[in-house]
């Protein structure tokens, strides 16, 4: 019976172009899988803390993927890559990426990072998109961060600038803003009265400076002498002698509150808000000479000034005086920065005279007399002596 089925088929095949189609599909299909049984390999994948595993007959690991039921992006961090070629018992492991939103200034771009944290996702995106994201740069979270998914991360870009304070200059690194709105991102609080070197409301450029001076006031309670005045009064002797104490002055004592202006530190101003005497000054009292007029044998000579002058005496019959007359007595020599030439004095104990000579030793408050001969110059000798000038 099986013969003469065999035998029926046999004749079948021959004569029917159907049977002859099937059955060489079914020796294809059957060649095909046993080609694909015998190409076929098996990889493990860890993903999401699980292991799948992976029955492949293509050769790259990137090619198993993308025709497995595994849902993975380019993204996606594979170790090891998507080129290495496949081999009995290979095991994968992938790091699945999520998808983040990111702003550069006006930028924005909707895509996928495989970093942990923000730092390194911003690492990431940056080189692949070449967007240059520095690390002094504004990011709206911290670098420290985990990336999650559908995060929103935005990066401003920021300038140099100058900022001293406090006695600090910082170079460093900010985000286009406002100068108010700078010094608060830099922790530096204003007080009410403290100055800053350009408009709160100017928007920083790169490289600009921003100067900030404390300015501090203080009330104290400063204490002061009080000079004393000096009074004169008129004295009984002649003009142009020195002055006489009568009584000597002592300086007050005041105090004062005084507001104090400080800037960084400085002392700028200070406005007296109040002031009392606490002791009152006494005047220091000298008397000034008043005389001008004596009077010497019954006659009253009138003066303009008196000197304390040394007086010396010489005779040299004929001479002439430096100002041409003939020497005489009442002839004398003065120095001219003191009594002018010309000049008429009366010197006490030798009388009436005109100054009208000079000489190389008679400088300042010295006098030197004619007389009419040797013997009285030598007695007349050195001595002090009033001159009047009138």
């Amino acid at each position: 019976m099986f013969e003469l089925t065999r035998i029926r088929v046999l004749t079948l095949v021959r004569t029917s172009r159907i049977a002859q189609m099937a059955v060489a599909i079914v020796i294809i299909l059957f060649t095909a899988i046993g080609t694909i049984a015998y190409n076929a390999k098996t990889i493990d994948a860890h993903i999401d803390g699980e292991t799948v595993r992976i029955t492949t007959i293509f050769g790259t690991v990137g090619q198993a993927l993308a025709h497995s039921n595994l849902k993975t992006y380019p993204e996606d961090i594979v170790t090891p890559s998507r080129e290495t070629k496949i081999t009995k018992g290979l095991a994968i492991e992938i790091t699945r990426s999520v998808p983040v939103h990111l702003s550069v200034d006006e930028q924005n771009f909707v895509t996928r990072t495989p970093a942990k944290t923000v730092g390194d996702a911003l690492a990431d995106l940056s080189k692949r998109y070449g967007l240059q994201i520095k690390d002094v740069d504004e990011v709206n979270v911290p670098r420290t961060a985990t990336v999650t998914d559908q995060m929103e991360i935005k990066v401003r870009r920021s300038i140099p600038v100058i900022v001293s304070a406090d006695g600090k200059s910082e170079n460093t690194y900010i985000a286009p803003r406002t100068v108010a709105d700078a010094l608060e991102k830099l922790g530096i609080v204003l007080g009410i009265k403290d100055k800053v070197s350009l408009p709160l409301d100017h928007m920083l450029a790169a490289n600009e400076q921003v100067h900030v001076v404390r300015v501090a006031e203080r009330i104290e309670t400063v204490k002061s002498e009080v000079p004393f005045q000096v009074v004169t009064q008129p004295g009984d002797y002649p003009v142009g002698l020195p002055d006489k104490m009568v009584s000597r002055g002592s300086n007050g004592l005041q105090e004062q509150t005084v507001r104090l202006t400080f800037e960084d530190g400085k002392e700028v101003d200070r406005e007296v808000l109040g002031q009392r005497v606490v002791v009152t000054p006494t005047n220091q009292v000298i008397s000034r000479g008043a005389q001008t007029s004596i009077s010497r044998g019954g006659n009253v000579i009138n003066f303009k000034r008196a000197y304390v002058m040394k007086a010396t005496a010489y005779c040299i019959p004929g001479g002439i005086t430096a100002t041409g007359a003939a020497v005489h007595w009442g002839i004398v020599a003065v120095d001219p920065s003191v009594i002018s030439l010309g000049k008429d004095v009366y010197v006490e104990g030798y009388g009436e005279a005109r100054a009208l000579d000079t000489g190389g030793a008679i400088i300042g408050n010295r006098i030197d007399l004619y007389m009419n001969s040797e013997q009285a110059a030598r007695a007349w000798g050195v001595r002090n002596i009033m001159v009047y000038v009138k």
